[in-house]
């Protein structure tokens, strides 16, 4: 293998690592769907076998999901679905919001001021349309996460993005837990066109309680929201959609 100038070797792509990550995207696509549901039992073995791969990057791919909390672990019981309960939700949630405020409130100026740069918001805007049409609640599902990443991506800050993207798989498992329980996906549409609106023309300074609203969704005036709870917590509630 020839160096390159630097005296270093050229890197080339690690194909296993790209069997692994082919894992984690069908594992959390069938988590998403509700094919794989909070607390099922996942097998190391039974897996590699319908993936038609070996275990080893099955394993890997579960360890990853493990780091990500998507999974738990316990000895000698192997790998499940995480419960994706109210607290793991909430810290979904809080960080998203937090990520998304920051990240949009630098995107903003720049949408306005180059109209073009909505082409890939309003591409995954459409597909939400469309997916919601046909009843096809994994494509919402994928657009969805696509319209907020191209939404974010205009911010220009490599960093913040990135830690978005840690927890894009939880947002779109969080959100097919919501659509299954409230399958209203018309309401998504709605949400989206709402919130590309906002982009466009709204003020500025109602980025915070907007961006609250839309990923809180109807939860926040539904029956289960606490009677109780700070003013700077109103996002945090017992149940959150983030559609």
């Amino acid at each position: 293998m020839q160096q390159s100038d630097q005296g270093l070797a050229p890197i080339t792509p690690i194909r296993r690592r790209l069997v692994t990550d082919e894992v984690i995207d069908r594992l959390i696509v069938a988590i998403a769907i509700g094919a794989f549901p909070p607390g099922h039992r996942l097998v190391e073995e039974s897996l590699a076998a319908e993936f038609g791969v070996s275990r080893v990057p099955v394993r890997e791919a579960m360890r990853e999901l493990w780091l990500q909390g998507i999974l738990s672990s316990s000895p000698g019981r192997g790998w499940k679905v995480a419960a994706f309960d109210d607290r793991q939700i909430r810290e979904v949630c809080g960080v998203r919001i937090a990520l998304e405020a920051m990240l949009l409130a630098r995107a903003i100026p720049r949408l306005r001021a180059d109209p073009s740069r909505f082409t890939e918001i309003d591409r995954a805007l459409e597909a939400i349309r469309k997916g919601a049409a046909d009843g096809n609640v994994e494509q919402v599902q994928r657009a969805d996460v696509d319209f907020h990443r191209a939404a974010l991506s205009e911010a220009g800050h490599s960093l913040g993005l990135g830690i978005w993207e840690g927890i894009s798989r939880q947002v779109l498992i969080i959100f097919g837990l919501e659509i299954r329980s409230h399958p209203d996906l018309d309401a998504v549409v709605v949400q989206h066109e709402e919130l590309r609106r906002f982009l466009a023309v709204g003020d500025p300074s109602d980025l915070a309680p907007v961006l609250c609203e839309h990923i809180a969704g109807w939860w926040s005036s539904s029956e289960d929201r606490p009677e109780h709870h700070n003013e700077s917590d109103n996002w945090e509630m017992n149940h959150v959609s983030i559609a």
